[in-house]
């Protein structure tokens, strides 16, 4: 049997300056935003392994808004490279006059829902799951892993767009397919985007 196993992944943003006082913490929090994240894979190796926990990266955002460094300042090191993909491929807006050096915190949980959904709002709740189909062609040559969806809710919990951001080409569809036919509770009364991620695991 071919199974979707389940994987909950929340990505939490602590800021916090170089200079260990709570003004200059707060002064670079109101500074950096993020304007767009992309969720981590999880390792395989740390999945089998049943590995959780935060990884903090410590990253400096240019006035630009661009990432020009990231480094690991703690957490697993089945983990480490994971968060570091996933960092480096974030927007920022800095709205500084000078570079800005935060520390990110990426905690990656495992749980048992067949399907995980990242908030962007915290007035989003999802009301209804679909379970991917695993393709057959993925299947016959033993693609597994996982596919995060970016998925666009409007005002009435209805998912209006729904696009792939990471995966294996011939898991993406059905991933999109699937996310596409959720459901939420969108208590904000505005489009909301969040990440939907679908782990692929095929029965030995």
């Amino acid at each position: 049997m071919t199974r979707i196993k389940g994987l909950g992944l929340c990505v939490i943003l602590l800021a916090s300056a170089s200079i260990g006082t709570a003004a200059m913490r707060a002064q670079a929090e109101r500074k950096v935003k993020v304007i767009e994240q992309v969720a981590p894979v999880y390792p395989d190796e740390a999945q089998q392994a049943g590995i959780e926990g935060n990884v903090v990266l410590e990253v400096t955002i240019e006035k630009n808004g661009e990432l020009s460094m990231a480094k690991v300042i703690s957490g697993h090191k089945l983990l480490q490279q994971a968060a570091l993909d996933a960092v480096k491929q974030w927007r920022f807006a800095n709205t500084g006059n000078t570079p800005v050096t935060i520390q990110l915190t990426l905690a990656f949980t495992l749980d048992s829902d067949p399907v995980q959904t990242r908030r962007d709002d915290s007035s989003l709740t999802n009301t209804y799951k679909v379970n991917a189909v695993y393709p057959d062609v993925a299947k016959r040559e033993g693609i597994q892993g996982l596919v995060p969806i970016e998925v666009t809710v409007n005002e009435k919990g209805e998912v209006t767009e729904a696009r792939a951001v990471g995966g294996n080409e011939k898991l993406r569809q059905a991933a999109v397919d699937a996310a596409k036919q959720f459901r939420f509770s969108n208590g904000s009364g505005k489009s909301v985007v969040a990440t939907v991620t679908f782990n692929f695991v095929l029965d030995k």
